[in-house]
């Protein structure tokens, strides 16, 4: 063989071995999310997931496959709890992002999210972490930055980019009257109820004085989410049902509103009021929305079942057009008006006061970790992909066109501007269906961390104005805040069962299945069944911080 005949053949060899390398770097990388949705995205009329891509690589280099996967939030932890089972290799069949919820603690025990090095995410996402940094927009969360440091971080390394932004700390939701009951009862929007006493009297005619004026004995005055505004009402935030219950400082010491002697009080009054029949029976079920509703509605309140809830915010009960010509509402509101007529009225209302003037529903830090995303343990195998997921991060941060793409879509299409404000032309669940917000948790929590997705979600936001606008007013707001800012070592193990205890027992009070003297019983098991665990940590906490 010539020696220039060798030197081809070489040549061909080393193209021809080449060439799967070169096709294997133009493959884009696969990557699945799962984040907050309101209906699964439609392949067929996706348009911007694609476009996501195509801005993604020609102007940052990130050559990616966005998979985003739908699942239905209401029951979002259940549904993905068997896909993180790992099978004998280690691996699961989970998304690669996913949200937290409130289940960070769990998944970090359980071994099934990532973790990875400070400098890796400054690295990957240097201007994401500037941002948050510096406080975000004119530095206003500077304060925060430790505790969002200290939310993000376990055992020395990052498991989380927590949200940190000025509504997290904004009240989030409201007690809703039936404007009809209470027309009906001859009750004006200034005659309100502001303390429990009167509270309570006015439940007891929505479940006693026929209010829906049908004749018959079929309405209660709240179910429970409204519960949690008489626990509000003695100065605390009590989980019950399916919740976590806020800590509290008294006399230097954290106490939990699981076990709180105020907790007690409040179960006396609740037994009474449920044995009267004004407390919907169906409150054992932890929930207020029907089986596939979406998950602010409250069935009873809606169908005229009973005549007082605060499970949702006041922008689920926007009024039409408040943020724009074309609002038509909040979600739960249209609902309200399909089931109840057009013209029917719902009413914000005050929270009651208790004997020492406290009243409320639980506010936040402007640090969150539930809404965030975390990322599946195998990508701790794959750096380079966890590099790109927070490269993606940063490019959202950084450029206000690819972040303006995924949130609002196409403008003229999916949203209108008007002299600068912004309205949406279809409705959360339509959004999602062409790709609308499929790259939610890639990008932050609900927004990018930049000045415009500030602006455009808080800042400028005329559904915000509308909210503060009712805030103002007296009990409107609510206030109470958990003095443990952080999460305890050991909640993840001890907080499931804990809450099942509690709920269990309070139920057996309320309906009277268990007598109150035995309250005492119920707080020696709940802290030899871990509570007393969880108050030693709390409070050593507390001491040192």
């Amino acid at each position: 063989m010539t020696r220039k005949l060798l030197s081809l053949l070489v040549a061909i060899v080393m193209v021809m071995t080449a060439i799967p390398f070169a096709m294997a770097e133009d493959a884009p990388m696969k990557i699945t999310v799962a984040g907050y949705m309101f209906g699964p995205i439609d392949d067929t009329k996706d348009v911007i997931t694609p476009a996501v891509e195509k801005m993604l690589l020609e102007k940052h280099g990130i050559n990616v496959d966005i998979v985003v996967e739908y699942i239905e939030y209401s029951d979002y932890s259940d549904i993905l709890a068997p896909r993180l089972v790992p099978d004998a290799d280690g691996n699961n069949n989970a998304p690669d992002v996913f949200l937290a919820l409130d289940k960070l603690d769990t998944y970090y025990d359980q071994g099934v999210i990532a973790s990875w090095d400070i400098d890796f995410f400054k690295e990957n996402a240097p201007d994401v972490w500037n941002f948050i940094e510096s406080g975000c927009v004119n530095g206003e969360l500077a304060s925060q930055f430790d505790l969002w440091l200290e939310n993000a971080t376990k055992d020395g390394k990052m498991v989380i980019v927590p949200s940190l932004k000025p509504d997290g700390s904004m009240p989030y939701k409201t007690l809703i009257y039936r404007g009809d009951w209470l027309e009906n009862l001859g009750v004006s929007e200034d005659e309100l109820p502001m303390t429990v006493d009167e509270f309570v009297d006015l439940m007891t005619r929505f479940a006693k004085e026929d209010p829906d004026q049908d004749g018959e004995d079929d309405t209660y005055g709240f179910s429970i989410t409204a519960i949690k505004a008489l626990f509000g009402a003695y100065g605390m935030y009590n989980g019950f049902i399916n919740g976590s219950s806020y800590w509290y400082e008294e006399d230097g010491e954290l106490i939990n509103a699981d076990v709180s002697p105020k907790s007690k009080t409040v179960l006396e009054l609740l037994r009474d009021l449920y044995a009267d029949g004004v407390i919907d029976p169906e409150f054992v079920k932890g929930t207020e929305r029907a089986e596939g509703q979406y998950w602010a509605a409250s069935v009873g309140l809606i169908n005229g079942l009973y005549g007082a809830s605060a499970n949702a915010s006041i922008d689920h009960y926007r009024l039409a057009g408040v943020t724009g010509p074309n609002d038509e509402g909040g979600p739960v509101a249209k609902t309200y008006w399909e089931v109840n007529g057009p013209d029917a009225k719902f009413v914000y209302a005050p929270w009651p006061a208790g004997p020492d003037g406290d009243y409320g529903w639980a506010i936040d830090y402007a640090v969150a970790v539930s809404e965030s995303a975390v990322y599946n343990k195998m990508l701790e195998n794959d750096p380079e992909k966890l590099a790109t997921i927070f490269k993606i991060m940063n490019a959202f941060a950084t450029d206000d066109e690819l972040y303006m793409l995924a949130s609002w879509g196409i403008k003229g299409e999916h949203y209108t501007d008007t002299d600068g404000v912004l309205e949406r032309t279809m409705d959360n669940a339509a959004l999602n269906e062409v790709g609308v917000w499929g790259c939610r948790s890639l990008y932050g929590a609900d927004r990018a961390y930049s000045e415009l997705a500030y602006n455009l979600a808080f800042y400028n936001s005329p559904a915000i104005a509308n909210r503060y606008k009712y805030f103002v007013l007296p009990q409107y707001d609510s206030y109470i805040l958990n003095a443990v800012s952080v999460t305890l070592p050991s909640e993840g193990k001890l907080l499931a069962d804990l809450q099942t205890l509690r709920d269990e027992a309070y139920i057996a009070f309320i309906r009277g299945e268990k007598p109150l003297d035995e309250w005492d019983a119920y707080v020696a098991d709940y802290m030899a069944a871990g509570g007393q665990t969880l108050h030693d940590e709390a409070n050593e906490w507390f001491a040192n911080k």
